[in-house]
């Protein structure tokens, strides 16, 4: 069965809610991804540099028992990233955090080329692991090297969380449209295209990155749902569903997994397919993937809905 690889961060959100007491959770958004994956029963690898310590732990543990594959996974002996997410009233989240020297930035050359599993089709790339070094920059060449070997679908989630990363802004905004740049499809919220580009329009983003190489870019709008741009510059756009928000944490993540779960099973696994999707298909997709980030935005915490939730 045709799976996926995620790489990225896995760390503890120190979550505080008004009134309520503080709560560890493991989180970060490429493994928030990869369990959104699994409960949607895509059978899914995590590739991470775990820490040795209590939280480090606590991450792994939780990560297993969602299911999801730690094959690919390093445990090393540098500290957890912790990162504190403050929910402001409207249910949006609030983050701050200092990463530098955590594990999960660390990766070198060898552990990055390791040989992957022939069932593994599509590769997804975001976050903070993105950006910041030393490890970024390995990561970009080995993406570069994956992308060379036309073997995987890559996928870029950007999710910029700067100045979480601590990085200078502008070698963030050169990074990002770089991996834009080799991913075959990119999903980016309209904050991280109007971050990278605060001269222009998000339509405006999306046919550059395109022109510098991306197939398609799916752009989510919050409340004004989303919308996709393919290599031929069609666009089509769906509306959010309404809904009461609990919080948004994991609901961009969510969105990414019900995007590649639907690839999956639409056999849309090489890169020569994913520019070829119709405006049909990619309503549908679209479609379902807001019905599934609108789940986990229903409730507390990046809790993705199990696929007998979801109606697709």
């Amino acid at each position: 069965m045709p799976s996926v690889l995620v790489i990225g961060e896995a760390l503890i959100d120190v979550v505080y809610s008004q009134g309520e007491s503080v709560k560890n959770i493991p989180g970060g958004s490429p493994a928030n991804t990869a369990v959104a994956l699994s409960r949607l029963n895509t059978k899914t690898f995590m590739k991470a540099r775990t820490s040795s310590d209590e939280f480090g732990i606590l991450i792994r543990e939780y990560l297993i028992k969602q299911n999801v594959d730690l094959k690919y996974s390093l445990t090393v002996d540098e500290p957890s990233s912790v990162i504190d997410a403050l929910i402001l009233p409207d249910g949006s989240a609030k983050y701050s955090a200092n990463l530098k020297g955590a594990a999960d930035y660390g990766w070198n050359s060898d552990e990055l080329n390791q040989v992957l599993d022939s069932d593994i089709k599509i590769i997804q790339l975001g976050s903070l692991t993105s950006y910041i070094e030393p490890g970024g920059t390995n990561i970009e060449i080995w993406i570069q090297n994956l992308k060379n070997s036309n073997n995987f679908l890559l996928v870029f989630d950007p999710n910029i969380r700067h100045p979480l990363d601590g990085q200078e802004e502008s070698l963030v905004k050169k990074r990002a449209k770089k991996l834009a740049s080799i991913a075959h499809l990119v999903k980016a919220s309209d904050e991280d295209l109007k971050w990278i580009n605060p001269d222009k329009t998000i339509y405006e983003t999306a046919a550059e990155l395109i022109n510098n190489g991306t197939k398609v870019v799916v752009m989510t709008l919050g409340s004004g749902g989303a919308v996709a741009v393919t290599e031929n510059y069609q666009t089509k756009q769906i509306s959010a569903q309404k809904i009461k928000v609990v919080d948004t944490i994991g609901a961009g993540d969510t969105f990414s997994a019900a995007l590649i779960t639907q690839l999956l099973e639409r056999e849309i696994q090489h890169p020569d397919k994913i520019g070829q999707l119709s405006k049909t298909e990619l309503e549908e997709i679209l479609t379902n993937c807001a019905e599934a980030a609108a789940i986990t935005c229903s409730r507390e915490g990046a809790n993705p809905p199990l696929r007998h939730e979801v109606s697709w």
